[in-house]
């Protein structure tokens, strides 16, 4: 069944480097992001759920009908620690850490 239209969308960023999985950091998303973000996918999902909806479970992730996946020519990868999700309505971004989400002001 397709997501409702009134559900929210975020895009998801994944960080180039690796080691942001070790030690993410806001100001890169925040002073360069097209140097250390790539835009994977479009989610249409509430927030709590974007992050279980980009990672490898049953099946490939972007097999999920909320899931729009952009980056076709890159190794697909679960979304993890150090990537980005952006609410598209607000322009609101989160970084994810090992426990949480961060909020990134700008």
């Amino acid at each position: 069944m397709a997501p409702a239209r009134s559900t929210p969308r975020y895009a998801v960023y994944h960080a180039y480097d690796p080691w942001m999985m070790v030690e993410p950091h806001a100001e890169r998303w925040r002073d360069s992001r097209n140097l250390h973000y790539r835009h994977v996918a479009e989610v249409q999902a509430p927030l709590e759920r974007v992050f279980a909806l980009t990672n490898h479970h049953e099946c490939s992730w972007t097999d999920h009908p909320e899931v729009v996946w952009h980056a076709t020519d890159a190794p697909v990868r679960s979304t993890s620690v150090g990537d980005v999700i952006l609410a598209r309505a607000t322009g609101q971004a989160w970084l994810i850490l090992t426990s949480e989400l961060q909020a990134i002001t700008e």
